[in-house]
C-alpha cells in the first residue's frame, strides 16, 4: 500500500513537469488600444481631388460641398471622393447643376449658362412646327379617307416636315440648357505662371 501511493505520487509529479506552464507570447498594442486583426494592412486615406472650377460665360456660379457654399467661379478646391459636388448660378431663380462625385486627379469643372437666344429659337421653332405636325395628321385623316389623293399626299409631306421641324426644335432647345461638364485638367508651368489647363 505504502509504496503504491509513493508510485502514483511520482506519476503525477512526471506528469506535472512533463507539461509545463508555457509564458504568454509578447503581442503589440495599437496607440488607441485596440487590436489589429491578424493580416490587416493599415488603409490609406485616399488624397483629395484638385478640382478648378470656371464658368464658360459672364454669369458666375456658386460651389457647393456637401450642400454647402465653398466658392464661386473660378476657384480651385481640393474635394474629397466623398464629398457630393454642387453649381448653383448666382441670380434671383438660382440653377442647380449637379456634379456628384469627382474622380480621383486635376479636373477642370466647367458650367455652361442658358443659352437665351437658342432656347427662344427652339421655343419658337416648337411652335411652329408643332402646329405643321397637327395640321399635317388632319389632311391625312381626311383626304386619305375619303379617296382625296392631293389632300392626303399634302398632309402626309406636311406631317413629315412637322415632325421633323418639331424633333430638331427639342434638340436646339435641350442643348440650350445650362451643364455641368467634367474633364481632366493638364497642369502647366509658365514665366511665373502656374496652373491647369482645359477645354472650357
Amino acid at each position: 500500500m505504502k509504496y503504491g501511493a509513493l508510485f502514483a505520487l511520482c506519476a503525477m509529479t512526471g506528469a506535472a513537469v512533463a507539461q509545463p506552464m508555457a509564458e504568454p507570447a509578447a503581442a503589440t498594442v495599437e496607440p488607441n488600444g485596440v487590436w489589429p486583426p491578424p493580416g490587416a494592412q493599415p488603409q490609406q486615406q485616399k488624397a483629395p481631388t484638385r478640382a478648378t472650377f470656371v464658368s464658360t460665360g459672364e454669369q458666375k456660379w456658386d460651389v457647393w460641398i456637401d450642400q454647402q457654399p465653398a466658392c464661386a467661379t473660378p476657384c480651385t478646391l481640393g474635394v474629397m471622393p466623398l464629398n457630393f459636388v454642387a453649381l448653383r448660378s448666382q441670380e434671383r431663380n438660382p440653377i442647380r447643376l449637379d456634379v456628384g462625385y469627382l474622380p480621383q486627379g486635376d479636373l477642370m469643372v466647367s458650367a455652361k449658362p442658358l443659352s437665351n437666344g437658342m432656347y427662344a429659337s427652339g421655343i419658337v421653332f416648337t411652335t411652329f412646327s408643332g402646329m405643321a405636325l397637327a395640321t399635317g395628321i388632319t389632311l391625312t385623316a381626311i383626304g386619305c379617307s375619303t379617296d382625296r389623293d392631293g389632300m392626303c399626299t399634302a398632309g402626309l409631306i406636311t406631317g413629315v416636315a412637322g415632325g421633323i421641324g418639331l424633333y430638331g426644335s427639342i434638340y436646339l432647345m435641350r442643348k440650350a440648357l445650362p451643364k455641368a461638364r467634367v474633364e481632366r485638367a493638364q497642369p502647366y508651368i509658365a514665366a511665373n505662371q502656374v496652373g491647369v489647363a482645359g477645354s472650357f
